[in-house]
């Protein structure tokens, strides 16, 4: 069995979330650093000090947060090379799997559907390919 969706959806996937993983990074964190500076200019010394401290904190988490998606994006991309027709791969089916399931978490609706659609799909040529493999087993009896 071909496995071209499944490698369709690790490529869209992994765009997506490269694509968001640098708008969290560039956009996003920008913006949430201007808006939280623009705050602090009627503040006291004592409240602008742990406020600062505060926004410097969340912008970190958004910036890991980013990498971290980038990161997974890639990844995607790396295993839509390594997919391998008429073969059973554990290790793409545990990936698909677990970054579905991070990126339902992580309320990214798109990547999740995505992911999930290529999980989905990867399970049912599995089963596919082990009852072909059966039934030529049974074959040569």
């Amino acid at each position: 069995m071909r496995r071209s969706f499944e490698r369709r959806c690790l490529i869209v996937g992994g765009v997506w979330n490269i694509t968001t993983a640098l708008l969290t990074i560039f956009g996003y964190s920008a913006w949430f650093k201007q808006s939280g500076t623009k705050r602090l200019e009627n503040e006291t010394a004592e409240t602008m000090l742990v406020t600062s401290q505060l926004i410097s904190d969340v912008i970190n988490v958004v910036l890991l947060f980013g990498l971290f998606v980038l990161v997974g994006g890639v990844i995607s991309l790396v295993i839509a090379t390594k997919i391998k027709d008429n073969e059973i791969q554990n290790g793409i089916l545990i990936w698909t799997g677990l970054w579905a399931a991070l990126l339902f978490l992580a309320m990214d609706i798109i990547g999740f559907a995505v992911f999930f659609m290529a999980f989905m799909m990867y399970v049912s040529k599995n089963k596919a390919i082990k009852i072909a493999a059966k039934t030529r087993g049974n074959i040569g009896l």
